[in-house]
């Protein structure tokens, strides 16, 4: 009997591409260079760091219209290198997920409200309560 031979279906990446540790300087003095090697179109989440920590995190439809606009708004002079993550088209629905993730995880000082997820389930309450009735049960046996 011949064994067919199944190719293994090779999952679709999230991330297209990245950068990582860019100084702010290359948006400031390179910034049409910076526009044209992005292009157009290209969506995803960003890393704002000051003296390498995580400062801000971000998402955008618009990677090379975003960026330099944090050199002119509330986070002007607040970092000074960035990470960027452009996310492939067909995936470009979970940014605001992974965006959500990156700053409850990394709880960057920028992000002053801690995000919500689309939905989901926070089992926190269920849990605890859980262990407490787990810990009651070994009082109640240890009592008998």
């Amino acid at each position: 009997m011949k064994r067919k031979n199944k190719k293994k279906k090779q999952r679709e990446p999230l991330v297209d591409s990245h950068i990582n540790g860019l100084s702010v300087s290359v948006i400031e003095r390179h910034r049409s260079a910076f526009r044209k090697f992005l292009g157009s179109g290209r969506s995803g989440i960003y890393v704002l760091r000051k003296n390498r920590e995580i400062y801000y995190v971000g998402l955008a439809s618009s990677l090379r219209v975003r960026l330099p606009q944090h050199l002119k708004d509330h986070l002007k002079g607040k970092w000074d290198e960035f990470d960027m993550y452009v996310i492939r088209k067909g995936k470009v629905k979970y940014i605001p997920e992974l965006e959500a993730l990156l700053i409850r995880v990394a709880k960057p000082d920028g992000n002053k409200a801690e995000p919500k997820f689309a939905r989901h389930n926070n089992v926190t309450k269920k849990f605890r309560k859980a262990l407490v009735e787990e810990v009651d049960e070994l009082f109640l046996s240890a009592s008998m």
